[in-house]
């Protein structure tokens, strides 16, 4: 069994619970396809660009004879999945339980899916080290006109309390130093099921032992409403102190007709009360550009937004139709003028993102090395990259002096 992951920290949370039910039911994971008997693909349609690659996969694994699982978002596409692969068996989100009957179904050749919703509360997983990622919920509350993951994960679905802290628990008993707690929109959680958020993290926070927690996206609505509950929970040291609030645009006119459920002015006033609060916080926004109805002045006040804001990162999407989507149904803006406007977008972000990091020069960060790439990477106390130059092992905490920033990422040696 070979599995290959694509988007979010959700969806790589769902691999890691599709590989452990796979475990306990006797599979074992390949590391390439071609050692594999099926290959499992959990995918991702967010993004058109994505979706394409994702497409592309799909047929050339097909084409090299492979029976194939698609799990995921993109299972809402189906009739696009079964014209690169007309024998795929498709999983959807809420359907991981069942991961070994689809396994099995590719083997006998059958073109199955399954499609029903459910938790995934009790199931086996696989606990990582140093990173343990977790799922609080999925689903949301909103109704975006441009998101298709709305389709694929309809119902807001929160995991109860004492799931998510027995899940941390175990996964800190081996060896997890970083926790990512993740959910399609994380201020949602609990709305479900009779409680919220900040009780949620007060519990992880009670919890014993080194380890610090990456909290996911939040939507500026819901940090608007728990705002001053939610600074008090970040004050303490185990929490990063990063924000991820995606506000989309910075036009109020293209914000509405986005069916976002706050304001421009919330936004700001969150990042505000975030920074009074912590003031080497990291933002980190969503924007999309070429929303059908964004004019050039709409576009300006995006630019006006990110110019004064001065969020540490930006995530910046061209937009893309969507299928089943509202947006859809509108008249896109030529891709050409899409194009031109991400181009123009990009360098003003990456020249705040230099500017906010060259800060950091000449100082000392306490750094939790949670990746080993070209160097050892690893993460500073407002979830700061830090490229390490020098020895240092997954899990270890290292004083790093800081000696050079680019957009992205802080440079340095162990001090």
């Amino acid at each position: 069994m070979y599995l290959e992951t694509y988007g979010c920290t959700l969806n790589r949370a769902d691999s890691d619970i599709m590989e452990g039910v796979l475990r306990e039911g006797g599979h074992s994971i390949a590391f390439s396809p071609e050692d594999a008997d099926v290959v499992l693909l959990n995918t991702c349609t967010v993004k058109g660009r994505t979706e394409n690659r994702i497409i592309f996969r799909i047929g050339a694994l097909a084409a090299a004879g492979k029976p194939l699982v698609i799990a995921g978002c993109l299972g809402i596409n189906e009739k696009r999945v079964r014209t690169a692969c007309p024998k795929a068996v498709i999983v959807h989100p809420g359907a991981v339980a069942r991961i070994c009957e689809a396994v099995a179904h590719a083997l006998q050749g059958k073109s199955s899916v399954f499609a029903e919703l459910g938790k995934k509360e009790g199931l086996a997983r696989a606990y990582t080290a140093p990173i343990l990622r977790i799922p609080i919920q999925e689903g949301c509350v909103g109704n975006c006109s441009f998101c298709q993951t709305k389709l694929a994960r309809p119902e807001l679905l929160s995991y109860s309390i004492p799931w998510v802290k027995s899940w941390v628990e175990e996964g800190l008993r081996r060896g997890a130093k970083e926790v990512q707690l993740t959910g399609m929109d994380a201020g949602a959680y609990g709305l479900d099921i009779g409680t919220d958020l900040l009780s949620l993290l007060r519990e992880v926070d009670s919890i014993e032992g080194d380890f610090r927690v990456r909290m996911g996206m939040i939507n500026p609505g819901h940090a608007k409403r728990m705002l001053p509950g939610l600074l008090d929970v970040f004050s303490s040291e185990k929490f990063y102190k990063f924000f991820h609030l995606p506000v989309q645009t910075g036009s109020e006119k293209v914000r509405g007709e986005m069916n976002r459920a706050h304001t421009v002015a919330d936004f700001r006033e969150v990042v505000d009360g975030v920074r009074t609060a912590f003031p080497e916080a990291v933002i980190a926004t969503d924007i999309i550009v070429g929303y059908p109805t964004e004019a050039e002045e709409d576009f300006a006040e995006t630019k006006k937004l990110i110019e004064e804001v001065k969020p540490d990162i930006v995530n910046i999407s061209k937009f893309a139709s969507r299928r089943g989507t509202a947006a859809a149904e509108l008249p896109e803006i030529h891709t050409a003028e899409v194009k031109r406007r991400s181009t123009e977008l990009t360098p003003l972000v990456q020249r705040i993102g230099e500017e906010k990091n060259r800060e950091y020069i000449g100082r000392e960060l306490d750094v939790l090395v949670t990746e080993l790439q070209k160097t050892p990477t690893g993460r500073a106390f407002n979830y700061k990259q830090v490229c390490v130059q020098g020895d240092a092992s997954l899990g270890s905490r290292v004083k790093v002096k800081i000696e050079d920033a680019n957009h992205g990422s802080l440079m340095g040696r162990p001090a």
